[in-house]
This record gives structure tokens, C-alpha cells and sequence, in this order.
């Protein structure tokens, strides 16, 4: 018999939950529900995950994983201005992944209201998207991109406004604006 990865079945188990957010919201997204999506039984999932507020926020902290892995990878990019605007576009629903990972981001936020454990991590992220946030625009400026008198807290608040706006408006109301216009107004909050 094969042994099991570990490592392989929390990811099996937590693309099931996102598969079930995708299609019934958080209430989906249950242990009964993961059971039916993977073939698993109740036991190996309770195993990996012993409460669904457990499932939840490993499913949303794996979520803000794959995201820093892909900004992480971005960082190589030589040219700063591309690189800047590749690496908070991460942030944004611009391709079909994101705009799946969002809109799972979206069900665990919302849930989050109601859920201590979702709420910290909630927390936690918005925490550590102002701290990249930060270091993008002071990079921006050290490099000469950005004005040398540039209040770095202003411009972090103003471009977090217009990641979160574009993202939402892209997300609820996709013919309001294409991706190419919003990887565009987020290139003029970036760089100009």
C-alpha cells in the first residue's frame, strides 16, 4: 500500500475547499462537503483538520502562500518599474488564477465576520500587504521613480485604495473595466 504525503493530501483536501467556495459559498465548504468532493473519508479529513474553522484557515492561509511564492519569484525581475507593477498585479484578479483566488479571498473575508480565527488572518494579510506595499513605494523613490518628498504613508494608503477598488470592481462588475485598463491604472498609481 502507499504511504501518504502529508504535505499532498492538505493540499488535495484544501483545492477541494476552494473548489466548494468557488461553487457554494463558505456553507459549502464543509467537511461533509470536502468528504463528497475528494472520495476521502470524514476521519482522514478530521485527521489533517480537526475542526472546519481549521480547514478554513488553512485553506486561506495557503491562498496568501501561493501568492507570496509568485511575488517572491517576480522579485528578479531587473527592471524596477516592471517589477513593481508585476508584483502588486499579484495582488489584483488579472488572470484566471487571481481571479479565482480572489474570489475565494473574498468568501473567507466575508465569512470572517463571523469566524475569530478567519478574522485574524484577515488581519494578518492586510497587515502584510501595507508592509509590501511600503516597501515597493520606497523602493520606487530610492530608485528615482517616485518624486524624493513622496509621503510614503499617503502613497501606500492611496495605492492600497486602488489595488482593493480595482480588484473589487474587476471581481463584481468585470464589464465595467478590462484587465488591460486596470493593469494600466494601477501602472499610473505606481509610477507616476
Amino acid at each position: 500500500m502507499a504511504q501518504v504525503n502529508p504535505q499532498e493530501r492538505r493540499r488535495e483536501i484544501v483545492e477541494a475547499v476552494w473548489r466548494l467556495l468557488e461553487k457554494g459559498g463558505v456553507e459549502a465548504a464543509s467537511v461533509r462537503g470536502v468528504v463528497a468532493e475528494t472520495g476521502l473519508s470524514s476521519g482522514s479529513i478530521r485527521f489533517f483538520f480537526s475542526t472546519q474553522a481549521g480547514l478554513h484557515e488553512f485553506a486561506m492561509t495557503g491562498l496568501a502562500e501561493r501568492v507570496r511564492e509568485r511575488i517572491l519569484r517576480l522579485a528578479t525581475e531587473p527592471d524596477l518599474g516592471r517589477r513593481a507593477v508585476a508584483m502588486v498585479s499579484e495582488l489584483m484578479p488579472l488572470r484566471e488564477d487571481t481571479e479565482r483566488e480572489l474570489g475565494v479571498w473574498m468568501a473567507f473575508v466575508a465569512r470572517a465576520r463571523h469566524a475569530p480565527g478567519l478574522a485574524r488572518i484577515v488581519a494578518e494579510q492586510a497587515t502584510a500587504i501595507r508592509e509590501f506595499l511600503t516597501t515597493v513605494v520606497t523602493d520606487l523613490v530610492a530608485a528615482g521613480l517616485r518624486p524624493p518628498a513622496t509621503d510614503i504613508e499617503a502613497e501606500v494608503t492611496h495605492l492600497n485604495a486602488v489595488v482593493d477598488g480595482l480588484t473589487f470592481e474587476l471581481l463584481t462588475a468585470p464589464d465595467l473595466i478590462s484587465r488591460d485598463q486596470a493593469t494600466a491604472a494601477l501602472r499610473r498609481a505606481l509610477l507616476s
